[in-house]
């Protein structure tokens, strides 16, 4: 398993599901339960991912279906609770198959390290029924994806929730100079591998005027250049029809455009030494559903990978906060749940936020260093039920700053 996917797997564990018994379940029973699904809902699975998307079923927004790793744009689509949307059109779309040229001022220099309180661009162009979206930030790569969700179950609503399901996605990522995009898209990373010199894949017609490739598959395709000198990006495609029209009308319609990242939620009383490690935000059809902020600690396990994180979501915990309504626990008279896994690992929810019913705070532990940081499950909790969210958290304008 690669760098990514370690980490994708250890911050899905972290927000381990509420629905689980009291007195947790055996890993062996999850991994199992989750191949069933897996193979239910995945005809053709990318090996690389196959591992992540069996434990996807702890996690907190799991996605079912769509490619690991990292990985929005604001374009709509279909209403959900209907049947499932087409992956990609039947006909060709207006891709261009010739040279590509993005939106805005490209950058020209490939910074050693991104500000995680910043993004570099946004989707413009994205795929019919890509109404799942969500944009992350890091010091290392920044990440945008939009997601054709599917149903969980054949013949099902296609709606938001603790789980969802992926029928077909498009996946932009963008590397700090040096960093190795390549390999854990592609399977074949490992950590402390060198970063790759070379792009995989055949060469195509350029964009932005930089050499362009093409690597992959029928299942998922990955077009990439380097924008900077020692700074790649990527469009990966999985599952669509006519990949590659996709993957350079993807291109075409990204926008350069430098802002800074915002939250839903007024400040929150961090533990001290934790340093901000990037944000990641989630939107249905236009309309967010959750923003986490990831935190790292010094001597965390690993120094690649967040160790607490510290989110709202709206409305994906089913009404009120019904989904969580099982659990016995309460904090100031408020539904809430606690997950506690091993070596640090934890999920602690408070359910009812004032000002939102249908939100649910989720702080999370992934690693000892951030559980000691919390002060432990009951510090987590009342962390949890302290934050609030800002006057108009239907108004991203009104949203704070990181």
């Amino acid at each position: 398993m690669n760098r990514d996917e370690e980490a994708m797997v250890r911050s899905l564990l972290a927000r381990a599901a509420d629905d689980l018994p009291a007195g947790g379940v055996p890993a062996q029973s999850l991994l199992v339960a989750g191949e069933r699904v897996v193979r239910r809902r995945r005809r053709s699975a990318v090996a690389a991912v196959a591992a992540v998307a069996a434990v996807v079923l702890l996690g907190s927004a799991s996605v079912l279906g769509g490619p690991g790793g990292t990985t929005p744009a604001d374009e709509g689509a279909p209403s959900p609770g209907r049947s499932a949307p087409t992956a990609a059109p039947k006909r060709s779309t207006t891709a261009p198959g010739g040279p590509v040229t993005t939106q805005g001022e490209a950058p020209t220099v490939a910074p050693a390290r991104f500000d995680p309180t910043r993004r570099s661009f946004r989707l413009g162009w994205v795929p019919p029924g890509a109404i799942h979206q969500a944009t992350r930030t890091d010091a290392t790569i920044l990440s945008a994806e939009a997601n054709v969700p599917d149903p969980l179950e054949e013949g099902g609503p296609v709606e938001p929730g603790s789980m969802m399901a992926v029928a077909g996605s498009v996946t932009v990522r963008m590397g700090a100079r040096g960093v190795d995009i390549f390999s854990p898209q592609l399977g074949s990373g490992l950590t402390g591998q060198l970063p790759a010199t070379e792009a995989p894949g055949r060469p195509v017609a350029s964009v932005d005027g930089h050499p362009a490739y093409l690597h992959g598959n029928r299942e998922q395709m990955l077009l990439s250049w380097q924008y900077a000198p020692g700074g790649w990006i990527s469009v990966t495609v999985w599952s669509m029809a006519r990949p590659e029209e996709v993957a350079r009308q993807v291109a075409a319609g990204l926008t350069w455009q430098d802002e800074r990242v915002t939250v839903p939620f007024r400040p929150v009383d961090v533990p001290s030494r934790a340093t901000l490690a990037g944000m990641e935000l989630r939107t249905w059809e236009g309309r967010w559903l959750n923003a986490t902020a990831n935190y790292r600690m010094p001597g965390g396990d690993q120094p690649n990978v967040s160790d607490l994180s510290i989110g709202v979501s709206n409305g994906m915990w089913g009404r009120d906060g019904s989904e969580l309504a099982r659990s016995k626990l309460r904090v100031d008279g408020r539904v809430a749940a606690a997950v506690d896994g091993p070596k640090g690992l934890g999920a602690y929810r408070v359910a009812q936020v004032p000002g939102c019913r249908d939100c649910v705070v989720d702080v999370g532990s992934e690693s000892s260093a951030g559980l000691a940081a919390l002060g432990g499950r009951s510090a987590a909790l009342r962390l949890a039920a302290a934050i609030r969210l800002v006057a108009d958290p239907t108004d991203p304008t009104s949203w704070r700053p990181l």
